[in-house]
């Protein structure tokens, strides 16, 4: 009898787990970010390896900031175009640097949709570009983050044209 209650309560606790966790994920924002022809971008990194880390963190940084930013709604966002901070250089030997100047701006094309429960809430293209991005202030992020300028750009658009504000609050 004192194992069947056991099984019962245990049963019990993991579809009370399974369901809390239901409700957590349906709160959350989903973001589907798309790559639409990486190869004609700009300059999205030299190498292969590099534009793949390069679209994978773009695509962390969106999805992190829908889920934080815009729970219970979707987000689905196409980049058409990236242009990184900076551009690549060669050095004195085969290593590749990226130098960043004033006029090396970073600049990001996409589509996007933004919608709740399969109403569309708000859709358009968007053309981001920070002419000011080495000036410092107001970048949340540290100078060892990577792509700290592009995500900085993101979380302007966001604020602004998703959520009405003239900055992301600061995350804890």
């Amino acid at each position: 009898m004192m194992a069947s209650t056991f099984f019962k309560r245990a049963v019990l606790f993991g579809l009370t787990s399974v369901s809390l966790g239901a409700i957590a994920a349906a709160a959350q924002a989903q973001a589907e970010v798309n790559f639409i022809k990486p190869e004609n971008f700009s300059d999205i990194g030299w190498a292969g390896v590099d534009r793949d880390n390069a679209m994978k963190q773009l695509e962390e940084h969106f999805k992190a900031l829908a889920a934080r930013e815009l729970p219970g709604k979707q987000l689905k966002i196409d980049v058409t175009d990236v242009d990184l901070a900076g551009e690549v250089e060669p050095r004195v030997r085969t290593d590749r640097v990226r130098i960043l100047r004033s006029v090396t701006i970073p600049r990001m094309s996409f589509t996007y949709t933004l919608s709740e429960n399969g109403q569309v809430l708000k859709s358009g293209k968007a053309d981001l570009k920070d002419m000011n991005y080495q000036d410092g202030g107001g970048n949340r992020y540290f100078d060892s983050e990577p792509l700290r300028y592009e995500k900085k750009m993101i979380d302007d658009w966001m604020a602004r044209e998703l959520l009405g504000k003239t900055r992301l609050a600061p995350t804890r």
